[in-house]
């Protein structure tokens, strides 16, 4: 293991020295070849996530054309990104001092990427890392190894015509110990991690203020008024809930619905997921597919049995195919119950009924998480009175929680996190700001 952390550290030390002199120009042109070579293998790269991950393929699909958005949006970050002139002359005796801060490459970086959108999260980080000078050790997901190998290749194409150190990317299928050994080599000089809670926090614990970046959990609340369209939100919300079987940190989870609300919202919301089709991942129609494994399917399928036998009332619910568990709606859980408080990650939500807009905003707050929420309301004091009480990386009015752009920063607090993605936010993360200061020439 120490032989192999030495040498991928010193390999991306090397390519760091070479690429961090690297113009502006010459990084967006590499950009603009990878995306172009990533457009080419779209297709097959949509098909083999399908295949390997069980991603319903219409959304593999757009997982890769988002791909190519954070590419470009990556790109065209740069053409601002880098350097601020700082008025110095305003301070009297400086009135000959010019000064800027410019922002420098890091270092090499450990890139570590989840199962769930194995090309747009991994392009998420390696795109403002390269973007931004820094060489950059990618640890994808196991779960996805052809799809990985494939994304690589596309960037390996780029690389080899437009030229660039051999080692600036480097795609390293490392075991868990491994990699935290690699994070843990004064070399690398950051990590970006997108996972789950427990890894993440455990990363920055061992780390010890190394810089980090962590987008970890969610269990996304939605809080539903008095006096919205209640059909317009069921049916936004269906597909928030359980598409690609509900495996995304901003899938909504909770949902909070008005008294005034609740028998017409629960069937409507009800119906639209019951016709969500569900099935084969290859099946251009369909919107559900199978967990990542059998093992996952049969631990939410038991959690579903648990919350009924402890007095939970079921809207839906289907019988498990292997990995295809089928999308579930439970009301009348417990706030303690773990359907409610921690990360699903899987097609399953929660309806609770209450009597007053408020509360809603309180159990939705009463979370430590801090991802996503979400407020369906007509009312613009309601909507003030959410933006406050909601702790949240970003809270979402008549509008699903799982709504993105992703030249958009994203984040979350508490257990969901630490620092910004989106490509200007991300290409912050990875430079160092530094003052430069010339005084008069002497």
């Amino acid at each position: 293991m120490t032989q192999q952390v030495k040498a991928l550290a010193a390999a991306s030390t090397d390519a760091f020295e070479v690429w961090r002199w690297a113009s502006r120009a010459a990084r967006r042109a590499l950009l603009a070849r990878w995306r172009e070579c990533l457009a080419d293998e779209s297709e097959g790269l949509a098909r083999l996530l399908t295949l390997e991950t069980g991603k319903p393929i219409t959304l593999s699909r757009g997982e890769l054309q988002r791909a190519l958005i954070t590419l470009e949006a990556t790109r065209e970050a740069l053409l601002s990104f880098g350097e601020e002139a700082i008025p110095y002359d305003l301070m009297a005796d400086a009135e000959s001092c010019q000064a800027r801060l410019q922002r420098l490459p890091r270092g090499p970086l450990l890139a570590i990427t989840p199962f769930n959108f194995p090309v747009n999260l991994a392009m998420h980080k390696l795109a403002p890392a390269l973007g931004s000078g820094c060489s950059c050790i990618w640890k994808p997901c196991p779960q996805a190894p052809r799809t990985s190998q494939m994304l690589f290749e596309t960037f390996e194409r780029a690389r080899m015509e437009l030229g660039g150190p051999e080692a600036m990317l480097i795609l390293a299928d490392l075991p868990p110990d491994v990699a935290e050994a690699l994070a843990l080599d004064p070399r690398i000089k950051m990590v970006s991690f997108t996972g789950s809670e427990r890894v993440g926090m455990h990363l920055k614990s061992v780390l010890r203020g190394k810089p980090l970046v962590l987008e970890l959990g969610g269990n996304a609340a939605v809080v539903l008024d008095a006096g919205i369209d209640v059909a317009g939100a069921a049916k936004a919300l269906a597909p928030a809930a359980v598409a690609a079987a509900g495996q995304s940190c901003c899938k909504a989870q909770r949902l909070y619905v008005h008294a005034d609300l609740w028998e017409a919202f629960s069937v409507a919301f009800t119906t639209a997921v019951a016709s969500l089709p569900c099935g084969d991942p290859e099946d251009a129609a369909t919107v559900v597919g199978p967990l990542i494994d059998e093992a996952t399917a049969l631990r939410l399928d038991a959690s579903l049995d648990r919350a009924i036998q402890g007095g939970a009332r079921v809207l839906l619910r289907g019988k498990r195919q292997g990995a295809l568990l089928p999308p579930a709606i439970l009301t009348g859980v417990p706030e303690e119950d773990p359907l409610q408080c921690e990360e699903l990650f899987g097609p399953i939500t929660v309806l609770t009924k209450v009597e007053s807009f408020e509360d809603g905003l309180y159990r939705a707050a009463a979370t430590r998480f801090g991802l996503r929420a979400s407020v369906y309301t007509r009312d613009l004091a309601h909507r003030q009175l959410a933006e406050v009480r909601l702790r949240a990386g970003c809270v979402l009015f008549n509008l699903p929680p799982t709504f993105r752009m992703d030249a958009a920063p994203f984040g979350g607090l508490d257990a969901s996190g630490q620092g910004l993605e989106g490509p200007r936010w991300a290409l912050e993360a990875f430079t160092e700001p530094r003052l430069i200061v010339d005084g008069p020439a002497l």
